[in-house]
């Protein structure tokens, strides 16, 4: 069980056994009604439809995080969620971090490209109001998680992660996964993959640090609230990472799971 959001925001602990703070519960799975087979003879004994249900969006809680492709061009942005064809108009509250983080790209007519990109976000569609014209909807963007160039990832493509926390660096190149079973690292120099079962957690004003050992290893990792960029790919990621293997220590970013 765990907490990200709002950790950008607040120096609350992000897991919710150690959260009493927090701006917002643990992201949760979205709850889907079970499907209706039209074959079968059970009567149907739900109340009738008024026929707006037919016009609204996927039911979806409002601590998920979101998935989608976020565009911005001539100062309006939207957002696509994964496997939908529609788009939502976005209200930015998060100051433009991600037109700022990614500006600069320029086309022949050295005029801005409009900008693409595969994000992780918190953000709530708003529910008070009718949809703009032109979009199924308004996305209140509160907190940018990732976000990478639309194609240079696998974006929608890729699985949901079971992970807690994913980091990772470069010279040397470094990558580690904390879940609730085990603490997972690895690198291409010796020594290439170590998981250890059961790490332990600690939390700071504003960071939470992760801890497994083993007869032959010591991992520690330290996630803080801190925008990063990775110096590679230039990817955007909302926390920066530090590392220690057995003494040695590394930089990176990190990135929440679900």
């Amino acid at each position: 069980m765990r907490v990200w959001r709002g950790m950008l925001l607040s120096p609350c602990a992000v897991l919710l056994t150690l959260a009493g703070c927090s701006k917002a519960p643990e992201a949760t799975v979205p709850t889907v009604p079970a499907a209706v087979d039209s074959s079968s003879s059970v009567p149907d004994t739900s109340l009738p439809s008024t026929g707006a249900a037919a016009s609204e969006p996927p039911a979806e809680s409002g601590l998920a995080i979101k998935r989608g492709i976020f565009t911005s061009a001539a100062g309006r942005s939207t957002f696509r969620p994964c496997g939908e064809q529609v788009d939502l108009l976005i209200v930015d509250q998060t100051d433009g971090v991600l037109p700022r983080t990614f500006a600069g790209e320029k086309d022949d007519n050295g005029a801005e490209k409009p900008l693409k990109l595969y994000i992780e976000a918190y953000g709530e569609r708003a529910t008070d109001q009718p949809a703009p014209e032109g979009f199924a909807g308004t996305l209140l963007l509160e907190e940018a998680l990732y976000a990478a160039p639309d194609g240079q990832t696998r974006g929608c493509d890729s699985p949901r992660q079971d992970y807690i926390v994913a980091a990772r660096g470069n010279e040397p190149f470094w990558a580690v996964e904390v879940t609730e079973a085990a603490l997972l690292w690895r690198q291409p120099d010796e020594p290439k993959e170590i998981s250890i079962a059961a790490p332990q957690t600690q939390d700071t004003e504003g960071a939470v640090s992760y801890i497994a050992a083993n007869n032959d290893h010591k991992i520690e990792l330290s996630v803080e609230a801190q925008a990063c960029r990775d110096d590679m790919s230039g990817e955007y990621f909302a926390y920066a990472a530090k590392a220690t293997l057995d003494g040695k220590r590394f930089m990176g970013c990190a990135r929440v799971g679900e």
